[in-house]
């Protein structure tokens, strides 16, 4: 039994705290996900920026071709 003057040790409320192991494997998991997210990211954006590129040369290439025929 404990005195009145001694706290009792309390557990913080909300889940209880996990094995070390699952933790570690969300953590992985977790990291793997957000790489991918990312590089699909930006694997879009330089899709993107090539589709325009490649969009502008063809745009100057046939600008005057376009023109002339008005």
């Amino acid at each position: 039994m404990t005195s009145p003057e001694e706290p009792r040790e309390s557990r913080p409320a909300g889940p209880p705290p996990e094995f070390p192991l699952v933790a570690w494997v969300k953590a992985v998991v977790f990291g793997i996900g957000d790489t991918a997210r990312e590089m699909l990211d930006e694997g879009r954006r330089g899709a993107r920026d090539a589709y325009d590129e490649r969009w502008e040369q063809f745009d100057a290439k046939t600008r005057n071709r376009r023109a002339r025929k008005r």
